[in-house]
């Protein structure tokens, strides 16, 4: 698996000649470190002596997102596979005989579920990306004064992974034949990507603030 290679290791078959790991695995690799990047704020944060005093309500809210965190950089640890997995698939599909009618039904209906699987992967990708920001901006807002940047840094490594995600929706998009399906999964991409971008820009611009301030 993917997941349990070194860093280096990983890279190096990024950059191999072979096609992956991909555009997409790369995209969960970028998401999983972003969160990574707004939980080490979090632990960075609770327990300190400003954090003690904050009310008891922002300290749930904060505990909550820290919760948030740990759930997410699980899920897109796990897309950074099967993202691999669902291309691999497609490929496995296109390799199938196609001599008979018969043969060309059965890699016809393949390839159309390798399809819409290698769709839906980056497309579950997107959506918890777009999870990801509320944890995010929280920390940002309430975070140790000295770790907001990173908080920040994962804001935008969210959304390049969301638009990464976006990306291998769209590239698998012309081979569905539903195509009232696939019209609504560009749909949700491009909300997602507008009302993201926005929130993105927000924690930029709050935690760039910050900073003028403190210095």
């Amino acid at each position: 698996m993917l997941i349990n290679d070194s860093l280096k290791g990983y890279i190096e078959k990024v950059a191999s000649a072979s096609p992956t790991p991909g555009g997409g695995s790369v995209s969960a690799a970028a998401a999983s470190l972003g969160i990574a990047l707004s939980k080490m704020v979090y632990d960075l944060t609770i327990g300190k002596k400003f954090y003690e005093e904050y009310s008891e309500d922002i300290k749930e809210e904060i505990q909550e997102g820290l919760n948030i965190c740990n759930r997410l950089l699980e899920e897109y640890m796990k897309l950074i596979d099967e993202d691999t997995a669902a291309y691999d698939e497609v490929m496995k599909a296109l390799k199938m005989p196609k001599n008979t009618e018969e043969e060309k039904k059965i890699r016809s209906e393949a390839l159309q579920k390798a399809y819409i699987n290698a769709m839906n992967v980056p497309l579950k990708l997107a959506r918890l990306c777009g999870e990801g920001f509320t944890p995010t901006a929280l920390i940002a807002e309430y975070g140790n004064p000295n770790a907001v940047s990173d908080a920040a840094v994962g804001a935008i490594l969210l959304y390049a992974a969301m638009e990464g995600a976006v990306l291998n929706v769209k590239v698998n998009l012309p081979y569905i034949k539903d195509k009232e399906f696939a019209e609504e999964a560009k749909k949700e991409c491009d909300e997602l990507l507008n009302k993201y971008r926005s929130v993105r820009d927000e924690i930029v611009s709050k935690v760039i603030s910050k900073i003028s301030n403190e210095s």
